[in-house]
């Protein structure tokens, strides 16, 4: 299965952009590292989205 992913209006992800990118977070490592990225924000978000509703 082939998925492919498309960045749509997200005003709060912009947000939270802006505000690690005022931070000087380390990035995830790309050869290509032009700061604060789509690879960057899945990384901190996807693993909340996904266990967000899962309980011990």
């Amino acid at each position: 299965m082939h998925a492919q992913q498309a960045i749509g209006y997200a005003p709060r992800t912009r947000a939270l952009a802006r505000d690690l990118e005022a931070q000087h977070m380390v990035c995830v490592g790309c050869d290509d590292c032009r700061g604060i990225c789509q690879a960057l924000l899945d990384s901190i978000l996807i693993p909340n989205l996904i266990l967000k509703d899962r309980r011990p």
